[in-house]
């Protein structure tokens, strides 16, 4: 079975993804810093047929994912597909927000990100299969940043995602950014086309579009 780590699993596109890669035939692991969300996804996938157990880790803590990947290698002794939707949403404007805050939601986004791709990248090479997928806003492409620490966040990991297509094309990994919000798309078939097309596994990297999250489960 086809293992994937969905990070930030108990909302969101996170729980959306980790449902339809279960439906696909992966077994997941949703991960999220709240236990009873990554609880909760993974329930709502087994109590449907599919396979799935929660993690709970915080991405930003380099430790805490190199232990999760490592546990997931040891029980699964694969894994071929890591989403990172993870990301903190900071409710204080430049100005006003304080350092913390800050550094919390760039280390969610962009050194989460980093912590998976360090931890993750060797035994994918050694399988000579495997993929990532990172999540940005398309609107951040246009400019338009809902806030400064989230879209510095977002803008960085664009560009990690871009230089990660090129550290790991050459060994057949896959490195998809995934832009979300996508108002023109059409719901179901864009969701379906797009997971078809991650599930595959190939080694291409692409630039993928979703819409507009509207029910974030659909029948598996």
């Amino acid at each position: 079975m086809r293992v994937a780590l969905i990070t930030g699993a108990g909302r969101g596109w996170g729980e959306r993804l980790a449902w339809e890669l279960a439906a696909r035939g992966f077994h997941v692991v949703a991960n999220d810093i709240h236990p009873a969300a990554a609880e909760r996804t993974a329930e709502r996938i087994r109590a449907a047929g599919g396979s799935a157990e929660p993690f709970h880790a915080d991405v930003a803590n380099r430790v805490a994912v190199g232990a999760m990947v490592q546990e997931i290698l040891a029980r699964w002794g694969r894994l071929d597909l890591i989403v990172h939707h993870a990301e903190v949403h900071p409710h204080r404007g430049l100005l006003e927000m304080g350092e913390y805050e800050w550094d919390r939601t760039v280390a969610v986004i962009l050194k989460g990100a980093f912590n998976l791709l360090q931890a993750a990248a060797p035994a994918m090479i050694s399988q000579r299969r495997g993929t990532f997928v990172f999540m940005i806003p398309a609107p951040i492409l246009e400019g338009k940043i809902p806030h400064a620490a989230y879209g510095a966040g977002k803008a960085g990991l664009l560009a990690l995602a871009h230089a990660a297509r090129d550290a790991l094309n050459p060994f057949g990994l896959a490195v998809h950014v995934l832009l979300t919000k996508q108002e023109d798309s059409s719901p179901e078939e864009g969701v379906a086309a797009v997971l078809d097309r991650i599930a595959t596994l190939d080694g291409r990297s692409e630039t993928l579009r979703l819409p507009l999250l509207q029910d974030p489960w659909p029948q598996m």
